[in-house]
């Protein structure tokens, strides 16, 4: 080739790219809000790769945002600050009601795509059943923890320990009660089954030796919703790149990192009969 015309081409390549990098930054960020189950730094890191797919895939940036706890970031979910937002079911309801999230897909890590809170405690624990944490003292993620703090309370009261009966502590997000329970540091945590398929908890502890003591009844498993407004268009188009993502190359690997088997379509009434159960542990019951 000529130096006259590999210019040119250099020169078309550089025009051709640029075009490209102007049509993607013409379009706004999409603002992806995950709720803090981890500190932010493992978040972002564990996130990041799917928000660079759905960049890549819809043509414009996506931004992985969390916050420090749970009712910070709640307030800016009620705000519309997110775009899109995955959050957990008893956020999503509030998310719902208050602010008009619409739910399009959750999250998979087992066949039927739910979750259980479990009771767990060490494998040389003297606890062997419920019956045996009275006036012990018990772990749970945030109050405003669906799996890990209400879910899971309802299994200590379906067994016969109400609220009152144990001391209960919270530990800001829900891995942090297992390791609590797995330091030693509480007798019991409540946890959801999801925990455990978390890369980052098999990276700290040994999870053999924990044990469960009881579980829930199932629920659908974590969503992603979309803010109210977002164009129905843009939302399916979301939707269709999450629940197809175990099929594309390196899509594996992203669902790994977040610790998950797949993504699947989901809406709103789904969710529904978690509100009653929600209502009966805030009345104690």
């Amino acid at each position: 080739m000529k130096r006259s015309q590999a210019q040119a081409l250099s020169i078309a390549l550089v025009l051709i790219f640029t075009a490209v990098g102007a049509v993607y930054a013409s379009q706004a960020a999409l603002t992806f809000g995950i709720f803090p189950r981890w500190n932010a730094q493992i978040t972002v890191r564990d996130f990041t790769p799917l928000a660079v797919l759905l960049s890549r895939e819809l043509g414009r940036p996506v931004r992985i945002e969390t916050d420090k706890d749970f009712e910070s970031f709640m307030q800016r979910v009620y705000a519309g600050e997110f775009d899109l937002v995955h959050l957990n079911q008893l956020q999503y309801l509030h998310a719902h009601r208050a602010a008009g999230y619409r739910a399009i897909a959750k999250t998979c890590d087992n066949p039927s795509c739910t979750i259980r809170g479990v009771i767990i405690t060490r494998h040389d624990s003297k606890v062997a059943k419920i019956s045996d944490l009275r006036g012990k003292t018990i772990a749970f993620g945030d109050p405003g923890a669906m799996v890990s703090h209400i879910l899971a309370r309802s299994v200590l009261s379906e067994s016969g320990l109400k609220p009152g009966q144990y001391k209960a502590i919270f530990t800001k997000n829900p891995p942090n009660a297992l390791l609590a329970v797995y330091n030693g540091e509480v007798d019991a945590a409540g946890v959801g089954t999801s925990v455990f398929h978390q890369q980052e908890i098999r990276r700290r502890i040994d999870i053999s030796q924990l044990r469960i003591l009881a579980e829930s009844r199932p629920i659908p498993h974590l969503p992603i919703a979309v803010r109210g407004d977002l164009d129905a268009k843009l939302a399916r188009r979301i939707r269709h790149i999450l629940t197809g993502l175990a099929q594309r190359p390196g899509g594996r690997e992203i669902l790994e990192k977040i610790g998950i088997e797949r993504f699947e379509a989901a809406d709103d009434h789904e969710y529904l009969p978690v509100r009653k159960l929600a209502e009966e542990q805030a009345d104690g019951r």
